[in-house]
């Protein structure tokens, strides 16, 4: 059978075998997490536009900025339509479906898409795009970035669902704002987090060493997170409450001026990590968890000329290339591949429609919960 043939059956086999029906986490409106987000059936179209291109998801993780987003507080806003939502009893309503990050496999395409088949592993172009919380989703063509095979071999989907953001964010923090070699020393704050755990593995790659700051903890707790880091690359992990002490400015002393600090938090803690930056060194703020500003003393920025800037991957995404893009991608995923890099421990709900929807309503609504200790993710029967 020709491409063009396989094809047209596939897409024939959509209208005709595949469920007219997907489970998604929707919102009407922004607004509380436990008020707005539900999970329901969402209708998909029988007909394909010829442009069209059906999903099914892998695997999608649940990040701070998608809460953000249902809650409206992030920049990028979900991408709202009217969607028929219910199966026995059917309405019309406008409204967005969670995530913005994640993995599907191709299903079906369009008469006009013929840079995709069937099997095929995409991902969304960008934040916004479509939303990842669902079982199956049609999207246009223009929305999805294909995964090649070549470069996910032996990388299991939730690695690859879960790549564009935290360790690319690492992967850029790293190369993007110094010129580091072998021997170089940086700081960080958040070091326990997606990013923060990219970055320490990276810098390893790379032969450059890292002051990893974690928040204060029972020393027991402490003791657990600093093995895990520690195991992962970490050169010194410190508690904030490390950074004013003798002890800690004599080791930063003994390392040598570092050269590059990089800010998740805000508050107190970069005010007090700011302080151990070398002369010329570059703090790139990329979040703010403490909800508090960036407060820098003025003899850091005229005495020892340190830069100030922020990251936000989002950004670079819009301003980048195809080919700076894919080239990122290929080398995270190999990294993944040949073990240098492990993705951050998550917690992982199975969303099978096949539990019926109170049970995945219950299942999505844990995932979902701002309080949860590790990160959470879903993966797709």
């Amino acid at each position: 059978m020709t491409l063009f043939g396989s094809i047209r059956a596939q897409r024939t086999l959509f209208c005709r075998g595949f469920s007219r029906w997907a489970q998604a986490a929707v919102y009407s409106e922004p607004g509380d997490l436990a008020q707005v987000l539900r999970v329901v059936w969402r209708q998909l179209p029988l007909e394909l536009e010829p442009t069209s291109v059906v999903v099914k998801m892998l695997a999608a993780p649940v990040n701070p900025s998608d809460l953000n987003q249902i809650e409206g507080t992030y920049p990028v806003r979900g991408r709202f339509s009217d969607e028929v939502l219910g199966r026995d009893e059917c309405s019309r309503e406008r409204v967005a479906v969670g995530g913005n990050e994640g993995v599907g496999v191709v299903e079906a395409v369009g008469s006009g898409v013929s840079d995709l088949r069937v099997g095929d592993w995409v991902v969304p172009r960008r934040a916004g795009e479509y939303g990842t919380w669902c079982t199956r989703t049609v999207v246009g063509r223009s929305a999805l970035v294909e995964v090649p095979a070549g470069w996910r071999l032996s990388v299991d989907s939730l690695t690859v669902g879960s790549m564009k953001v935290n360790p690319c964010s690492a992967f850029r923090l790293l190369r993007d704002y110094a010129q580091l070699a072998p021997g170089d020393w940086i700081i960080q704050n958040g070091a326990n987090s997606g990013v923060g755990r990219a970055v320490i593995q990276m810098a390893r790659l790379m032969g450059v060493h890292t002051v990893n700051v974690v928040r204060d903890r029972s020393p027991e707790e402490y003791e657990s997170l600093d093995r895990e880091l520690s195991a992962l690359g970490a050169d010194l992990v410190v508690r904030d409450s490390d950074l004013g002490a003798e002890w800690f400015k004599k080791r930063v002393r003994e390392a040598g001026p570092l050269r590059l600090g990089l800010n998740c938090v805000g508050g107190r803690m970069t005010l007090a990590m700011s302080k151990h930056l070398g002369e010329g060194a570059t703090l790139v703020s990329y979040g703010g968890m403490s909800r508090q500003p960036v407060v820098l003393p003025t003899s850091l920025l005229l005495f020892r000329d340190v830069r100030a800037c922020g990251f936000w991957m989002n950004r670079w995404y819009e301003n980048c290339t195809p080919g700076e893009r894919d080239a990122m991608w290929r080398d995270v995923l190999a990294m993944a591949r040949d073990g240098g890099f492990v993705a951050q421990p998550m917690d992982v709900s199975t969303w099978d429609e096949g539990l019926g929807l109170e049970e995945m309503r219950r299942v999505v609504g844990t995932a979902v919960a701002w309080n949860l200790a590790r990160k959470q993710a879903f993966v797709f029967a």
